[in-house]
């Protein structure tokens, strides 16, 4: 019998608190110099340090685990993992379960602030019969989830969802959206459980067809001229930003170290991402990003000291390699998508995807990138509402 889940609450030790806050405090900001102000180098003294500041004079963590708390949250067993996850039942008589998925460097709570109008959009000027039920699990090694001994690959993370969502929480027919790993966890899904995990919605993509393997420069003998420009261009991005994923890929430890051992540190590994990913055209990161939700992001790893295992993925990830579909195969359940501008980890074009995607539904963004539940929030919410609507009618769900 698969054990029940459990009732979770979240209350930092306080003393895990004022460490961070005495670490950041101490930290020898004389020693960081720079011959560059912007974030092409990482993190430039002046601006990394106006957030640090905001960080330990007007930051509190109190008032994100009330949020965090105010929503229904579980640990489960599934297989070898006690998963976290918040699990909001959605309102009207028969809301689609939907699995919102995660990636790094961000977490679960990314989309805490859109749970409520997902599941309840009566009360945001919708339509009631447009709710979701919405579980948004932590992923293996991140956050209140369990740490693995070992590395875990995406397609395990995509067996444990999977196991969550029909064993544990007893789904048989769920849709699945997610960026980042969130997005590959819900390709793999989509290919593998097509009869549980009905439909996807992305926001990146990390599964291609066979021989055109993602930001890897390879197109298939007959690729258009389309395939092959995207295919150039999507390495060229890659070659110009992969050196992190090979360093949490190859080299976890060697990093582990030094972010356990220093937030100010932790926070930079995490928020150069943030700028290196976001669309910040004409803008700065803390335009694109309030204060509180880039700490926000960064606290998430240090209270939880998941900054480590949270990398873990990378390695299996590179040890799995499920870049691509088998030969003549593609994902064959319904595929929504959410292009935005993303200056790193672009979408493909239509034609690309649409070799290993059954796409039903596009729409291109004018802005936003890597974050949209932050960027574009109203975009997120309103497709995967269409999305789930155009499931409904299909009669997928049944």
């Amino acid at each position: 019998m698969t054990p029940a889940p459990k009732a979770f609450h979240i209350s930092i030790p306080q003393q895990k608190l004022d460490d961070i806050q005495s670490r950041i405090n101490n930290y020898p900001w004389q020693t960081v110099t720079t011959f560059d102000l912007s974030w092409a180098h990482g993190p430039p003294p002046d601006e990394f340090r106006s957030i640090c500041d905001y960080w330990t004079t007007q930051y509190n963590w109190r008032e994100t685990e009330k949020v965090i708390n105010s929503l229904p949250n579980f640990t489960a067993q599934v297989l070898d993992h006690e998963i976290h996850f918040v699990h909001e039942l959605g309102s009207g008589t028969n809301p689609r379960p939907l699995l919102l998925l995660h990636g790094w460097p961000y977490s679960f709570h990314s989309y805490t602030h859109l749970v409520p109008r997902l599941a309840h959009p009566e009360r945001f000027g919708g339509k009631t019969e447009d709710g979701f039920t919405v579980i948004v699990p932590s992923l293996p090694g991140f956050a209140f989830s369990s740490k693995s001994s070992n590395p875990i690959d995406p397609r395990e993370v995509a067996s444990v969802m999977n196991e969550l969502m029909t064993s544990v929480l007893g789904y048989p027919k769920y849709i699945a959206h997610g960026g980042d790993w969130g997005s590959y966890t819900s390709e793999l899904l989509a290919f593998h459980y097509p009869e549980h995990c009905v439909g996807i919605h992305i926001t990146m993509s990390s599964v291609r067809h066979h021989g055109g393997a993602p930001r890897s420069g390879d197109y298939v003998a007959d690729a258009s001229d389309t395939e092959i420009a995207f295919a150039k261009k999507e390495k060229e991005l890659w070659d110009g930003e992969k050196a992190y994923n090979l360093l949490q890929g190859t080299r976890p430890l060697k990093l582990a170290y030094a972010l356990l051992d220093s937030p100010v540190g932790t926070a930079a590994w995490i928020l150069e991402a943030f700028a290196a990913w976001a669309d910040l055209r004409g803008k700065r990161l803390t335009d694109a990003f309030t204060m509180k939700q880039l700490i926000d992001e960064v606290m998430l790893y240090l209270v939880t000291e998941s900054v480590n295992t949270a990398t873990w993925i990378y390695v299996g990830d590179q040890q799995l390699g499920s870049w691509t579909l088998p030969e003549g195969k593609r994902i064959e359940v319904p595929v929504g998508v959410l292009a935005s501008p993303d200056p790193v980890f672009p979408m493909p074009p239509r034609e690309v995807l649409e070799k290993s995607h059954r796409v039903v539904m596009w729409k291109d963004s004018t802005r936003g990138g890597h974050f949209p539940f932050y960027e574009i929030g109203d975009s997120v919410v309103e497709q995967l509402t269409s999305f789930g609507a155009l499931i409904e009618k299909q009669s997928l769900m049944k």
